[in-house]
């Protein structure tokens, strides 16, 4: 997944310095073409690929940016002519990636408004194991090939890059050792222990344990210069109790910290959990690219009012839109957030229709959820939810909502995953929005 890099991939400084202009007057830019920036005049999804090799070149080199809303001949701005970027699904961004390159890279996203041109910026990182290779064939990619960021180019990389990169690669690995052993010296021998990520056992002088298999996935490490201990922005948190393993080895496990992301804030919401710190699953909220998270149910755990809450999000040490779309949605005295309508006699109105009265009724099969291409019926059940008042069953919905979406969420496409969102925001606003003074 991106990690947050706004603080510095996306600082005034960096900013100023891409978009220098050559007059007060003009629309044209000083700036050209180079290792770390490309111009696209507009983005599209169906061009992943082609994002996916300047990525891989910006990687195995400095890092760089991707500009969209500028012409490249002349470097004119235009600025962004659809919604295309601002609406983009950063999994699907994630996954065409992932697919295309490996390792995993870090990227970022952001939208800008200067001189009245609104234009979006995608910010790939150095990456840190390198090279990043290309995994399959394309139309402009080659499996098997590494690219390289050469000028305004991206290009397969030359010999003289690539053994610079091996030999880098070799004096990370030697400098790592010595400063674990290091930090092993510091610390004492005895007071020492090792994870195995593969295994996910703890090992020390004195003793061991073990991380449940269900949690070692979900172990992410921070970079270093990455970590804020702010109360505005959460990073890792400590969850679970340290218990005895069942089993003849008798053994420990202690929950591990997590990240709290997408599936953690649903989750908490879905489960009614009373969570410890609620104030942690709004800000987080504020860290992800989609607006449309539960707000109300975590503000009323706390003893926050809602301008007190706008307060605290205003003062997030992070910069993009979502944060700003989080606060208009809690400055607003109504939402709306319906789907499509339930009146009329087209196709998706009659199912969307049907599946309501069945959400009142209880009645929901797994058969109406069934994949068809025709009806789209995951699709339009979520849309039937957002049509829903407090007079619904709320335990129904809600086991609904956690069995086919949460649990296979990372398998939802791109319009079902934003649509539930929407579905899980409305009901958070019918239940729990009168709860927050």
């Amino acid at each position: 997944m991106p990690l947050h890099t706004a603080e510095s991939a996306f600082s005034d400084e960096v900013l100023r310095k891409i978009f220098s202009f050559e007059s007060d007057l003009s629309d044209r830019l000083t700036s050209r073409e180079n290792g770390k920036l490309e111009f696209k005049e507009a983005f599209d999804m169906g061009s992943a690929d082609k994002y996916a090799k300047t990525a891989a070149a910006f990687a195995n080199a400095q890092g760089g940016y991707i500009v969209f809303g500028v012409k490249d001949s002349p470097r004119q701005m235009i600025g962004l002519k659809t919604q295309n970027f601002e609406n983009f699904d950063v999994g699907k961004m994630t996954a065409a990636l992932n697919e295309w390159l490996s390792p995993e890279i870090e990227w970022e996203s952001y939208v800008w408004d200067i001189r009245g041109y609104k234009v979006g910026l995608l910010f790939f990182s150095e990456a840190i194991h390198k090279p990043v290779v290309c995994m399959k064939n394309g139309k402009v990619m080659q499996e098997g090939a590494i690219y390289y960021r050469y000028r305004g180019r991206s290009e397969t990389i030359k010999y003289p890059e690539l053994r610079r990169i091996l030999e880098e690669q070799k004096e990370r690995e030697r400098n790592l050792w010595f400063k674990q052993l290091k930090k092993m010296a510091d610390v004492g021998v005895e007071q020492v222990a090792v994870l195995d990520l593969q295994s996910g056992e703890v090992t020390g002088a004195k003793g061991n344990f073990f991380i449940s298999e269900d949690l070692l996935p979900k172990l992410q490490f921070l970079r270093e210069g990455h970590f804020v201990e702010t109360e505005a922005a959460p990073a890792l948190k400590l969850i679970g109790n340290l218990h005895a393993a069942e089993g003849p080895m008798f053994h420990s496990t202690i929950k591990v910290p997590t990240i709290l992301r997408e599936p953690e804030i649903l989750g908490a919401f879905l489960q009614r959990q009373a969570v410890i710190n609620p104030t942690d699953y709004i800000t987080s909220a504020c860290y992800e690219q989609s607006p449309f998270f539960p707000l109300y149910y975590f503000i009323q755990q706390t003893t926050e009012s809602i301008p007190d809450t706008i307060e605290l999000i205003r003062n997030l040490n992070i910069k993009g839109v979502t944060r700003n779309k989080i606060i208009a949605r809690l400055q607003l005295a109504t939402e709306q957030l319906a789907i499509g309508k339930l009146s009329g006699g087209g196709t998706a109105a009659v199912h969307r229709r049907l599946l309501y009265e069945k959400l009142r009724s209880k009645s929901i099969e797994p058969t109406d959820l069934q994949a068809d291409n025709k009806l789209n019926s995951q699709q339009r059940l979520l849309e039937a939810i957002t049509h829903t008042d407090s007079t619904f069953e709320q335990e129904y919905i809600f086991r609904l909502l956690e069995e086919y979406y949460l649990n296979p969420l990372a398998q939802l496409s791109g319009n079902t995953r934003s649509a539930f969102r929407k579905a899980v925001c409305h009901l958070d606003i019918i239940w729990f929005k009168a709860l927050v003074s």
